[in-house]
């Protein structure tokens, strides 16, 4: 990874960021740097941005990062959206499916597409003008379904105000290890913020943030011992339904990092389903698009894998939800 630190003099003030970078000495291609800000590469004042046509100011401070062999790998890949991907549009919002493996946001490695990019290439592709996309809110990166994007900052700014005044109505599926003891149940546990060591978020007795979650078993397989579970968070925090359901021993099938090998023995048909991702799938999302606008209930078909794995076990994809 190779980084950069500049700062914009009088002279250079008003320019185009990804000509103030091209200026710099970076010795790389305008095209170069406009990938680097696309996939998230670049911050001004420590927050990143990813419009290459911003303007910077003067006393803006600029830190450049890319990995060059992430770079040429950047140029073999194709969006991962298709056409059918994109759910529903208006108002300025795009609702679309997201994939299991897709990053929501930029990661530090930039070979990895994230949604933002990927929807603006597929839009491209359809020959569909659009304004600056900005995503309203996260899935991790192996959590497929409903994902709300917007076009411009005031539409970012009410979709993202719905999902902290918790007006969004969320509805997840989730195929768990285990046979609950109730058929309906409500978690209420504190959660630490993400460790960054390990990545794990923890239930706590003190110094958590407050995370509820309404659960809701739709079917049962008692002979493999797997259960579908539907999943209707109040709050929004990181991984929480992962981590209520592992409280709950119900971890999520094919979840690495809350489920406990010994909780993995399934036939060899099934543990191929569920090597690839995790499933958990965001079914479906309440909100209003806009100021005015009707609600919009939008539901996002089961990935492959969940679907195929559904099937084999005799569970039906809706099952009522």
């Amino acid at each position: 990874m190779k980084s950069y630190d500049l700062s914009v003099d009088a002279a250079q003030s008003g320019k185009r960021l990804d000509v103030f970078l091209a200026e710099s000495g970076l010795e790389l291609s305008k095209r170069k740097i406009r990938q680097v800000i696309d996939v998230g590469g670049v911050y001004v004042n420590r927050k990143r941005v990813r419009v290459a046509s911003r303007q910077v100011t003067r006393g803006d401070k600029v830190r450049f990062e890319y990995n060059e062999h992430a770079l040429k790998q950047l140029k073999t890949q194709r969006p991962e959206f298709k056409a059918n991907d994109i759910l529903w549009s208006g108002d300025h919002v795009i609702a679309v499916n997201k994939p299991p493996g897709m990053a929501a946001q930029a990661t530090k490695d930039q070979s990895i597409m994230h949604v933002v990019p990927c929807l603006a290439a597929l839009l491209k592709e359809l020959g569909r003008p659009h304004q600056k996309l900005l995503l309203a809110h996260r899935l991790d990166k192996e959590t497929s379904g409903v994902l709300l994007t917007a076009e411009g900052t005031e539409r970012a700014t009410w979709l993202t105000e719905q999902f902290k005044q918790r007006l969004v109505e969320k509805t997840y599926l989730a195929l768990c290890y285990g046979i609950p003891k109730q058929l309906e149940f409500t978690e209420n546990a504190y959660l630490s913020e993400i460790d960054k060591r390990s990545g794990d978020v923890r239930a706590v007795r003190s110094g958590g943030r407050q995370a509820m979650t309404r659960f809701k078993v739709l079917a049962m397989h008692k002979d493999l011992g797997v259960s579908l579970v539907a999943c209707y968070p109040h709050t929004g925090r990181s991984h929480q339904i992962r981590v209520h359901l592992q409280i709950n021993e119900l971890p999520i099938i094919g979840d690495k990092r809350y489920t406990t090998a010994g909780r993995k023995n399934l036939p060899s048909a099934l543990a191929e389903l569920a090597a690839v991702h995790h499933f958990l799938h965001a079914r479906a999302l309440a909100f209003t698009p806009a100021p005015g606008a009707p609600r919009q209930v939008i539901k996002a078909p089961l990935p492959e894998r969940f679907a195929a794995f559904m099937q084999a076990i005799g569970f039906h994809g809706d099952s009522g939800e």
